[in-house]
């Protein structure tokens, strides 16, 4: 059932998102053609720069609504189909509240990362470099060597994390703010605050135990080993690990067992 939820959520959600993208890419390619950067003309106000202001402009309001409307979707999707009208027809559903959660998580991971590789695609687009697969090959083996295999291992892995952490954080903070009878959305992003304070502190606390050996070293001609990379990564990812599972038990608990739809 978990994966008819996960299809339902991507059928939802697609129709949004690749408009977007193609619309992106295409007006990437235009300032590729137009190269809004070029330097060595005379600055004259004629119809070429106004064209390449206008692609420009219309690129980076697209660039930033891709990534802001990414935030947006994930918000809305968890709030209306959970929280709102639609609430009352998906736990109706024979499923449990956390295969509810677990694929509006992995939906909004995906689209996450999709939003992201899409726009560093865009700008790969407009820079046109030159030999970008071997320059790439060279820039990920200088990090693999600075990092070590370990830490170079735990990047992508950390990232994940991240993003999930973060996603799951909002469910949490919007699932607190429906427990208030009135300004339930004011009451969200009250929650939100306060939730980000909260793990902010543990975070310092945590990673002075954790990572208290790296910490300590740090000097101004300090130069971390690939071990001390490692442990630092680790140490972010536990806890980020720790704090999801929270995160998640909180939504999961007010969803199953305080959820108020009226």
């Amino acid at each position: 059932m978990l994966g008819k939820l996960i299809k339902y959520e991507i059928k939802a959600t697609v129709r949004l998102f690749l408009p977007l993208y193609a619309a992106l890419l295409l007006f990437s390619l235009i300032n590729r053609f137009v190269n809004p950067f070029a330097i060595n003309e005379p600055v004259n106000i004629n119809l070429q720069m106004i064209l390449r202001i206008i692609s420009m402009t219309a690129y980076y309001i697209l660039l930033v609504g891709t990534l802001v409307m990414t935030l947006v979707i994930m918000i809305q999707r968890f709030y209306k189909n959970l929280l709102g009208d639609e609430g009352y027809l998906m736990f109706t559903l024979p499923v449990k509240t956390w295969q509810h959660i677990i694929s509006k998580l992995l939906v909004s991971m995906m689209w996450t990362i999709v939003s992201f590789a899409v726009a560093v695609s865009s700008i790969i687009i407009i820079a046109n470099i030159g030999n970008l697969t071997n320059k790439l090959a060279e820039m990920i083996k200088a990090v693999r060597n600075f990092t070590g295999d370990t830490a170079f291992f735990l990047i992508p892995v950390f990232a994940l994390m991240g993003i999930a952490f973060y996603t799951v954080m909002i469910y949490a903070a919007i699932a607190l703010g429906h427990l208030f009878q009135k300004h339930k959305i004011i009451a969200s992003f009250g929650m939100f605050c306060v939730l980000y304070f909260i793990y902010q502190l543990c975070a310092v606390i945590v990673l002075i135990i954790l990572a208290g050996p790296v910490i300590g070293a740090i000097t101004p001609s300090w130069e971390p080993t690939q071990h001390q990379i490692s442990v630092f990564l680790l140490s972010f990812l536990i806890l980020s690990g720790a704090l999801t599972a929270v995160n998640f038990a909180v939504t999961n608990t007010i969803l199953h067992k305080r959820l108020n739809l009226e």
